[in-house]
């Protein structure tokens, strides 16, 4: 759960921050399920509201990770 956050340091600025404020989301979600406060979105959308910032995490870290390597990649190559 707490990935997004954790890899604040392995990646740089824009995406650092997005991958803080991706897992505050998650975990501010997740904490108001465990209190059973559902905003509205019943049980089934709240769950959502966890999952999902985690899995456009996951999809934004490898896209970043894979051109990463792929830039270094090509400029060694040069």
């Amino acid at each position: 759960m707490d990935s997004p956050i954790a890899s604040y340091k392995l990646k740089r600025s824009p995406f650092s921050y997005v991958a803080v404020l991706l897992g505050i989301v998650t975990l501010s979600a997740l904490a108001l399920f465990i209190s059973e406060i559902y905003l509205g979105l019943g049980k089934g959308g709240m769950e959502r509201m966890i999952v999902y910032p985690a899995l456009l995490w996951g999809v934004g870290f490898s896209g970043y990770s894979i051109a990463a390597s792929e830039h270094k990649t090509t400029t060694a190559e040069k």
